[in-house]
């Protein structure tokens, strides 16, 4: 027979008896029934992973730092969702300006960065592979979901070839990543540009539209599933060293390797001053952040401050307040 579960107050007992966390009172109760012990007290108690304990002495402390995750995602959501629709139509229109909205002519013509490489070497042979996989790809999305989407069912229903406009309206993030990864390099140096986010140092390096987005991706499926934000915990992949070149080339901002929930806010920055946002509304998103992180400094330890946003973050806020004011 399995073990009868703890009631509320029994989490809170066990809490202050097994984990030295003082714990006390309706409002706190409260809280923690609010937060959840699992998601809130389990998953807000450690940074990264669970051998690496931020030994809260009080869970006020923890919960502090649970508003701060709270308020990292309202103040994020907006802008994310805005720069993830904004991308996605804009690499659209450069590639239906290119080849049109077949998707046989787009193979052809647009997404062809393979055809950069000498036919029968290795890197000739990985990257028209990864062409492939993403005509794979899209048709299996078409299959898939052929019945369940009107806007795909319309076209099958009336023996019409599915224009790329409906497939992109099935793309996540990360197929957006490989679709860029697939284009030719005019098409990638085209976008970077309509974006405001093209250097001509990188003039060779078209990868990095997808690393962007990549990045991008990490954060943007965190917050939409209520995932924990502060420790970056939701990255799954490496940085590339061309990105943290880029953006301290373009930003003038250094140590931007994403492991830090600071460096993602330089990249909602980078992204929505290429989207035309204000001066005043990038200031308005820093100044929230900054604040964020003032309350949170005034409700926990220096060392778990420390733990969390690292020796780099006020260099980094002032690094990228100088960005700003230096838009045209």
């Amino acid at each position: 027979m399995s073990a009868k579960p703890k009631t509320i107050d029994g989490l809170m007992r066990h809490m202050r008896n097994n984990n030295n966390l003082e714990i006390n009172g309706s409002k706190q109760k409260g809280q923690l029934r609010n937060i959840g012990y699992f998601h809130g007290y389990k998953g807000y108690n450690f940074y990264l992973d669970n051998s690496h304990k931020l030994n809260f002495t009080d869970f006020e402390e923890l919960h502090s730092l649970y508003e701060f995750d709270t308020e990292l995602k309202a103040l994020f959501y907006k802008h994310v969702m805005y720069s993830e629709t904004a991308i996605k139509n804009r690499v659209l229109e450069i590639v239906m300006q290119d080849s049109g909205y077949d998707l046989d002519n787009i193979f052809n013509k647009s997404l062809t960065y393979y055809k950069m490489f000498q036919p029968g070497s290795s890197q000739y042979n990985k990257k028209l592979k990864n062409t492939t996989r993403l005509r794979k790809d899209i048709y299996e999305m078409i299959h898939n979901h052929c019945n369940s989407k009107p806007y795909i069912y319309h076209y099958i229903h009336n023996d019409r070839p599915v224009p790329i406009y409906a497939v992109f309206e099935l793309f996540t993030l990360g197929n957006l990543v490989f679709f860029t990864r697939c284009m030719n390099n005019s098409l990638v140096i085209s976008t970077l540009i309509d974006l405001n986010l093209y250097h001509s140092s990188f003039n060779q390096s078209i990868d990095i539209l997808g690393d962007i987005i990549d990045e991008l991706k990490g954060l943007r499926n965190a917050i939409a599933h209520n995932g924990v934000l502060y420790d970056c915990r939701f990255k799954t992949s490496t940085t590339s060293n061309r990105l943290e070149n880029y953006i301290k080339i373009h930003m003038g901002i250094n140590n931007v390797k994403f492991n830090k929930i600071i460096d993602y806010l330089i990249l909602v920055i980078l992204i929505c001053s290429g989207l035309s946002y204000s001066k005043t509304e990038l200031r308005k998103i820093v100044r929230h952040f900054e604040n964020y992180l003032n309350e949170l400094r005034n409700n926990c330890t220096q060392s778990v401050y420390d733990r969390i946003n690292g020796a780099h973050a006020r260099p980094k806020l002032k690094e990228l307040k100088i960005f700003i004011d230096n838009l045209a």
